[in-house]
């Protein structure tokens, strides 16, 4: 019978901790319509835009392992971690506000040079805030079974959160407004920075009660408590599970960028398809078969652990997407409408169904297996550095996604979208559907295929992480009676 005493978290603090993530995923959505904003109302090139986001999310990763740093070395009376929660989103928010409603105001001559600087502050408050969503989760939890309940929570936030996003957008904002205008810029920000907020105090109440020393403290022996860049290295160099996740997570989120590029939405659904409107009605329609999904994943993960159900989802999403390829192949785009039960929309409507669901069970154990990291750590050398393991993972992570944005605006570039971006309702034309194809389908399969070699050598199965927190809990037990 196990005897282990876990640190177990309540639900609601796990619930509400999860909208830390949907918090600074509503400034990344927000962020990627820049685009529409820097090139139809403020004239800068596709090309410079697509550059810029890159170079800023490669600069977001170099900015990662100093923002681990004070992690790692903070224990102030507000906690290691509540800090960071508030400062990073009180920059998000100022950044947006003048990124969004002073840009067009500055001198034609200095708006390039001032809109990279504020794009800057988005990536320190971005990183600030975000960091605290993978590094706080040792704290929260170290029960294997309840880490998954995290990967639940996400998921059905963000399925929430992205369906009314997409719904607001392009069935409110788009029709009211007729174009992605100042004023839609302006509702949609407001929208944003309300809601964030909201998600990041909930975030802030959840965290609080475990924000405390004793729950970080005894984890490890007193003079491993104090590490530096020496260590640092030391870790990245022999953690294999933090290497094999960092090469999976970075692999999908590259492609899954691509794919959910806002140009990429437009040219599938806006051009292809020849309705915008049936991206909103989709995220409606599938929301609760997605969340039915993504409740029989987390199950499974608490009894076949999480890299079990990852590697099995990702083999899922593979083959669901090649049969998504096939569909736009061979039949005809224009009859999905979603409102008859033709072949093309019950087939189409299925096969998305099934890839937003399962591709949701494996990208929600993301977070917590990068806790189990954080923990094998702890384990393999007796260091507990939770900021490093989460910002090195954030940084590589970024290196390799920076250049989604990069990518989708070369393809456009090709198709002669040099001084605009493609727009809802023009001329669908060989190169578009390719293109779209490509990035919307073969990126996400090409990205799944690393993800699958890349989890053949990640260490931490249901078995190991059990054997892993009991180590973790007895540790803690003898250096507490050792102060005692």
């Amino acid at each position: 019978m196990n005897t282990t005493k876990y640190n177990r978290a309540k639900t609601w603090q796990i619930a509400l901790f999860a909208l830390n993530m949907m918090s600074t995923n509503m400034y990344l959505f927000f962020m990627s319509y820049v685009s529409y904003y820097a090139n139809g109302l403020l004239g800068m090139s596709v090309v410079f835009v697509s550059t810029l986001a890159t170079s800023m999310r490669i600069f977001d990763g170099f900015t990662d392992p100093i923002i681990g740093w004070f992690i790692d070395h903070t224990k102030g009376r507000f906690g290691k971690f509540r800090p960071f929660l508030v400062v990073g989103n009180l920059l998000l928010i100022v950044s947006m506000l003048l990124m969004y409603k002073t840009t067009h105001l500055v001198p034609e001559a200095i708006r390039i040079p001032y809109f990279v600087v504020v794009y800057a502050l988005y990536i320190i408050g971005y990183t600030v805030q975000g960091t605290v969503t993978t590094s706080a989760q040792t704290l929260l939890t170290n029960d294997p079974k309840q880490r998954p309940v995290y990967g639940f929570f996400t998921g059905f936030f963000m399925l929430f959160m992205q369906t009314g996003f997409m719904y607001l957008i392009s069935n409110y904002l788009v029709p009211k407004y007729g174009s992605m205008s100042f004023q839609f810029f302006d509702e949609l920000l407001a929208w944003v920075i309300v809601i964030a907020l909201i998600m990041m105090v909930c975030a802030w109440i959840a965290i609080a009660p475990k924000d405390k020393p004793e729950f970080y403290e005894n984890m490890v022996t007193k003079e491993n408590e104090k590490v530096g860049f020496k260590v640092y290295w030391e870790v990245l160099k022999h953690n294999r599970a933090l290497q094999m996740l960092i090469i999976s997570e970075s692999s999908d989120k590259l492609a899954m960028s691509i794919a959910g590029n806002s140009i990429v939405g437009v040219m599938l659904f806006g051009i292809i398809i020849g309705d915008f409107e049936v991206m909103g009605r989709l995220s409606v329609i599938t929301m609760i078969p997605n969340i039915i999904l993504l409740v029989f994943g987390i199950l499974k993960a608490r009894t076949a652990g999480q890299k079990h159900i990852y590697v099995l989802s990702t083999w899922l999403c593979t083959a669901i997407q090649v049969a998504i390829l096939l569909i736009f192949c061979l039949g005809d785009p224009t009859q999905i409408d979603l409102k008859s039960f033709s072949f093309m929309n019950v087939s189409f409507l299925l096969l998305y169904i099934l890839s937003n669901g399962i591709r949701n069970i494996g990208s929600n154990m993301m977070i917590p297996m990068m806790a189990d990291c954080t923990d094998y750590e702890v384990y393999r050398s007796g260091h507990y550095v939770p900021g490093l393991i989460a910002t090195v993972y954030s940084f590589v992570d970024k290196l390799i996604s920076s250049f989604a944005a990069t990518i989708v605006g070369i393809f456009v570039a090709i198709l002669g979208y040099t001084n605009t971006v493609p727009q809802v309702g023009d001329e669908l034309t060989t190169g578009i559907f390719v293109v779209t194809m490509l990035l919307y389908n073969g990126m996400p399969i090409l990205g799944w295929v690393i993800s699958i070699v890349a989890m053949k050598f990640y260490p931490l199965t249901g078995e190991k992480m059990k054997e892993i927190e009991d180590h973790i809990v007895k540790v803690k037990e003898a250096n507490a009676s050792e102060v005692k």
